[in-house]
């Protein structure tokens, strides 16, 4: 998961250097931040497998900061569906919270609730 999103990653930036028509490409891409609760490295796991979507091109999770980013197309997906994906895999974001059957099913560890108060 993380090579891949490495890989991502470094083709996107190298592409936004290569060519004008390159940089046009990338034009269609998006950074789009967004609060996501977390603890732990299962929690980034978690997340950032959520974020492997059609539509998305990179993405990370910040622990510190409790915040995601993507790279997106934004004719792909939407960023209401970019966090209702994070969201159906048991992580509160800015816009929805998660389910509360799938946020009791995670891992102890992964129990964010207890730290945070986004809702």
């Amino acid at each position: 998961m993380m090579k891949r999103f490495l890989w991502s990653l470094l083709f996107w930036l190298g592409g936004m250097a290569l060519s004008p028509s390159l940089q046009a490409q990338t034009a269609s891409k998006v950074e789009y931040r967004f609060k996501v609760y977390g603890n732990c490295g299962a929690c980034e796991e978690r997340i950032l497998e959520a974020l492997d979507q059609k539509g998305i091109v990179a993405a990370g999770w910040d622990r510190s900061k409790q915040e995601a980013w993507v790279v997106y197309r934004p004719s792909k997906i939407s960023e209401d569906q970019v966090q209702r994906f994070v969201a159906a895999a048991g992580h509160d974001t800015e816009r929805f919270k998660a389910d509360s059957a799938v946020y009791q099913s995670l891992p102890d560890c992964c129990l964010y609730r207890e730290k945070h108060s986004p809702h």
